[in-house]
């Protein structure tokens, strides 16, 4: 059954995969600051949308144009993030970048759960995805970074993000439960994207499959949860990482 599906950070490495498998089947509301990487897909079903997800008024300006334009959302996927800026073993903790991290992930995607999962409710349907990490149950490993990238730490930002993601999750699946709204999080382990050599081998050894994983791995935990299949699964933190996070 085709779908009206919103995916925030549809720019990046992994929203525009998912954009792409998606809008083969499904109506596609693409949200990001910037669509270099989705520019090239010409399809009806797919519409972009700007929003700078750190800013509220930003986030106000997105809901008043789905509201005006009265696109009636089916899924939404809170995929978007900050990447770390590489460092030398010495954070930038600052509240500037703090604010910024955390207004992206985590305020963005709990605005939006919120007001947009309020109207799933009205409607008695709807499904929302979280993106975490395994990050989301584990603290990094700061040793894997130090072949690749000397002295390089993995900022506590991330894993308090993506640990806060999935207590998100919850809440709003026990929030929404009564009116057939389901929340869920998808937690990937390490997914290849051209990662130094060094960085891969170092990974593969925490990693029980020997592997890292594919974009497409994901592909059908993502189907499996927009459809009607997962109808009870609410709440759940799905980890897809090779077994990392059991040993």
């Amino acid at each position: 059954m085709k779908k009206n599906i919103l995916i925030t950070g549809a720019n990046g490495f992994l929203g525009s995969y998912y954009v792409n498998f998606l809008c083969e089947e499904n109506f596609i509301i693409a949200v990001d600051k910037k669509f270099s990487n989705l520019k090239k897909i010409k399809k009806k079903n797919l519409i972009l949308l700007k929003c700078d997800l750190s800013k509220e008024s930003s986030l106000k300006k997105l809901i008043k144009i789905l509201n005006d334009k009265k696109y009636i959302i089916d899924v939404l996927i809170n995929n978007a993030a900050i990447d770390a800026k590489p460092n030398n073993g010495r954070l930038n903790l600052t509240q500037k970048n703090w604010n910024q991290e955390f207004n992206v992930s985590l305020f963005a995607s709990t605005f939006l759960s919120y007001v947009i999962g309020s109207k799933m409710a009205k409607k008695k349907s709807g499904c929302i995805i979280n993106i975490g990490s395994d990050l989301s149950i584990i603290a990094p490993n700061q040793n894997i970074y130090k072949t690749s990238f000397k002295n390089y730490l993995k900022p506590p930002s991330y894993s308090i993000i993506k640990h806060g993601t999935v207590g998100m999750t919850k809440y709003f699946a026990s929030l929404f439960a009564k009116n057939l709204v389901r929340v869920n999080a998808i937690s990937p382990g390490p997914i290849f994207n051209d990662n130094p050599k060094q960085l891969i081998k170092e990974l593969k050894k925490v990693i029980p499959m020997k592997r890292m994983g594919k974009k497409e791995d994901l592909k059908s935990v993502i189907e499996f949860l927009i459809n009607d299949q997962s109808s009870y699964l609410t709440g759940q933190n799905i980890v897809m990482d090779g077994g990392r996070t059991i040993i």
